[in-house]
C-alpha cells in the first residue's frame, strides 16, 4: 500500500516537472516552481546511501536464497519523516493547483460572458 502511495507521489512529481508550453496563453508561473518546492531539501545524500545499502542487502540475500532483511531503524525513520513532509507539501501543491484551475476557469467564464463574446 505504501509503495503505491510513494509511486503516486513520484508520478505526480514527474508530471508536475514537465515544462509548460511557452505558447500557453494562461500564466502558469506558479507551476514552474512546484517540483522544486515539493522535493527540495526532503531527501538527503545520506538518505540515498541508506536506500542503496538496503537494496544491496536485499540483492545479496536474494543471491544467497535468503529472505530480504528488514530495513534499518534509521531508514524506517527517514522514510516516515520523508512521507510526512511530502504529504504536507503535496497538500500545498494540491491547493496551488486548485487555485490555478479555479482562476483559469473563472477567466474563461468571464470571457464567455463578456458583452464582446455574446453576439
Amino acid at each position: 500500500m505504501r509503495l503505491n502511495q510513494n509511486l503516486t507521489i513520484l508520478a505526480l512529481g514527474a508530471v508536475l516537472s514537465t515544462p509548460v508550453s511557452a505558447a500557453d496563453p494562461i500564466p502558469h508561473r506558479q507551476l514552474e516552481l512546484l517540483p522544486q518546492t515539493l522535493f527540495s531539501g526532503v531527501v538527503s545524500e545520506n538518505d540515498v546511501g541508506l536506500l542503496f545499502a538496503q537494496m544491496r542487502a536485499a540483492l545479496l540475500a536474494a543471491a544467497e536464497g535468503r529472505e530480504e532483511p528488514p530495513p534499518s531503524a534509521e531508514l524506517k525513520r527517514r522514510l516516515e519523516s520523508i512521507e510526512v513532509e511530502l504529504k504536507a507539501r503535496g497538500l500545498v501543491a494540491g491547493m496551488l493547483l486548485s487555485h490555478i484551475a479555479e482562476s483559469t476557469l473563472r477567466e474563461a467564464v468571464r470571457e464567455l460572458n463578456s458583452p464582446s463574446a455574446v453576439k
